[in-house]
């Protein structure tokens, strides 16, 4: 075995439909799998993958080292959780993933601040709603609306994440007879909570914030968004509703690295400060 990386390549294919679905997985092209993937055969003396119908699948040889694979791959997360555990001083990157309705509403001017703060540090965020792997250090902190926070995880729940109705003051304004239901593709926000018709559905939070402050009817959605938001007020007769609730995490493992300390300390903070808002206990 020449390049471990090669072991990263052939995880993803195991866990893949197709090449073109591994590279994008790694982001990396196709061309790029195909060739490691055959080099990676060449050392090994044997075929890993055949094609077949429904796309590439593993021989019995790939499925036998499929356990050895992944205990490699553990062991080089776990030295590179060990290392980036042992680094000194706030010098260097930290990758943060939020999801991007929390950082727009929540956390974009205080994450201005933190940068000031601490100039050397080179901050990467992604915005994402997935479960990030903090054991291959996809992220080094996490903010997740969840009630399930992943195994091996470190940190603290730091709120609620209830849920209310909110419209814009046009809308009620010249309340129609029948309400109009502005809904949210997800279980608790889909059906109206009150007498009305749907009249709009979409999968993303943004954009049926963005329809009900336009006046087009009422929706539920979560507290952390109603009350920062502009143009948008409660609706009494839509009790508070609890769903979900936010955690600041990381790995164990790397929790004493200073970058790491630092951030969540002050996200910590941040969460606390606004902690009644986020709960729909305050007015923004």
């Amino acid at each position: 075995m020449k390049n471990w990386d090669d072991l990263r390549i052939f995880q993803a294919m195991i866990g893949a439909r197709s090449i073109r679905e591994a590279a994008a997985s790694l982001n990396t092209t196709h061309a790029t799998i195909s060739r490691r993937i055959r080099v990676l055969e060449g050392e090994l003396g044997h075929t890993l993958f055949e094609r077949g119908r429904d796309g590439y699948n593993a021989t019995d040889f790939a499925k036998g080292i499929i356990g050895f694979v992944d205990s490699v791959a553990e062991n080089v997360a776990a030295i590179d959780r060990a290392a980036f555990a042992n680094e000194y001083g706030f010098a260097g990157t930290i990758r943060f993933s939020l999801l991007e309705d929390l950082y727009h509403c929540i956390l974009a001017e205080p994450l201005n601040a933190f940068m000031q703060r601490h100039p050397l540090i080179n901050l990467i965020v992604e915005t994402t709603s997935t479960l990030t792997n903090l054991g291959r250090r996809e992220a080094d902190v996490i903010v997740r609306i969840t009630n399930t926070p992943p195994d091996q995880a470190f940190g603290r729940k730091v709120a609620n994440s209830p849920l209310a109705g909110y419209a814009s003051q046009t809308y009620l304004d010249n309340r129609p007879v029948l309400d109009r239901w502005i809904a949210l593709d997800y279980a608790p926000e889909i059906d109206p909570q009150l007498h009305a018709r749907t009249a709009f559905r979409s999968n993303s939070l943004s954009v049926v914030a963005d329809t009900l402050r336009n006046g087009h009817g009422i929706g539920i959605l979560p507290c952390f968004v109603g009350e920062t938001l502009p143009g948008l007020v409660r609706v009494p007769e839509i009790p508070l509703k609890p769903d979900m609730e936010i955690w600041v995490l990381t790995h164990e493992d790397v929790r004493n690295n200073p970058r790491v300390r630092a951030l969540m300390d002050y996200l910590y903070q941040v969460f606390s400060q606004q902690r009644n808002l986020i709960e729909g206990h305050i007015e923004p």
